[in-house]
């Protein structure tokens, strides 16, 4: 059984990849900008039960050729785009027509089935007393302000296009909406998670002044997950043949305050010192989302495996050893 994983070099591609390898799948990662690779794949690839693909995706011709020369069973799509890096008519025609070269291509050789990497930024928009919130809410096509971490936009988009594809084509279409991941082979360091580890593992203070909001709120979180839990539960929705559900969430259900990471960072490095700011008295505390997870959990008994002092301790001990 070949797997082609696109984005499958990147941050959760990696981790989701090595699962689906593990589980005996040969897989075919796809590469653009950036090819990084984990020890754990390069053995992969010696052994020839993975392959590494330079492959543009927005290029229809390069796609197909993948598809046609590997054959695949399954495609999991993982690829990611830093916002805001494109004009907005440049980003709105590239990633559709990304979306549909994938799905042309996987209708054009019979894929059996698709997965799609959303993210729970669809729920953007959304009032907080809904929370958490579920894979069967109404989601906003309408939201009040921009948000430079959050691509809803996008992901809305690929939802719409995806229901379209799977109601005329017949496509076997599976969407999971993973929640914030922090861990290994992530490389933008927007996250607090990360900005504290690396600094814990470098043995200097955290630097926060790019950030537009400053030294982050010791009270604020959202849900996130390690990323080695992330690529897990992305995987077994992926391999299951006959899942009940077309949308799933992933996260830990719970909120992961600043606060706590810290936390988890001082028992990793002792004598780590930093301070998070403190919410002034009677402000009021950001929106921090969290997804419903009682879908992926009684479908596929996923629970987190790491906590967050083993997540984080981890962590410090990969940048220590791969600093970047």
């Amino acid at each position: 059984m070949t797997t082609i994983v696109l984005g499958g070099t990147g941050f959760i591609g990696l981790h989701a990849a090595q699962e689906i390898l593990d589980k005996g799948e040969r897989v075919v990662l796809t590469t653009h900008r950036r090819n990084h690779e984990t020890p754990a794949v390069r053995a992969a690839v010696e052994r020839g039960d993975a392959v590494i693909e330079p492959v543009d995706i927005s290029d229809k011709e390069q796609l197909f050729a993948l598809v046609a020369k590997h054959r695949p069973d399954s495609i999991l799509d993982i690829t990611g785009y830093p916002p805001k890096e494109l004009s907005p008519a440049q980003e709105i025609s590239t990633r559709i027509s990304n979306y549909v070269n994938m799905f042309e291509a996987a209708r054009e050789y019979d894929v059996p089935r698709l997965t799609l990497t959303s993210s729970f930024d669809v729920y953007y928009g959304l009032d907080a007393a809904l929370m958490p919130f579920r894979e069967d809410q109404l989601v906003p096509l309408q939201e009040a302000e921009d948000n430079y971490m959050v691509q809803s936009w996008a992901k809305k988009t690929l939802e719409v296009v995806a229901s379209m594809y799977r109601r005329q084509t017949g496509l076997r279409i599976v969407t999971v909406r993973p929640s914030g991941a922090y861990g290994p082979m992530y490389r933008t360091f927007l996250n607090v998670p990360s900005r504290l580890v690396r600094a814990a593992a470098r043995g200097e203070a955290p630097d926060f002044s790019d950030r537009v909001d400053g030294v982050p709120l010791a009270e604020f979180g959202y849900d996130q997950l390690y990323v080695k839990d992330v690529g897990r539960a992305i995987s077994a929705v992926h391999l299951e043949p006959k899942p009940k559900h077309t949308i799933y969430n992933v996260g830990a259900g719970e909120v992961l305050t600043n606060g706590r990471v810290l936390e988890a960072v001082q028992k990793a490095v002792p004598g780590f010192g930093c301070e998070l700011a403190e919410r002034a008295p009677g402000s009021e505390l950001p929106l921090g989302m969290v997804v419903d997870t009682t879908r992926i959990r009684e479908e596929f008994g996923f629970a987190p495996r790491y906590s967050v002092d083993e997540a984080v301790a981890e962590y410090v001990d990969w940048l220590r050893a791969n600093p970047i």
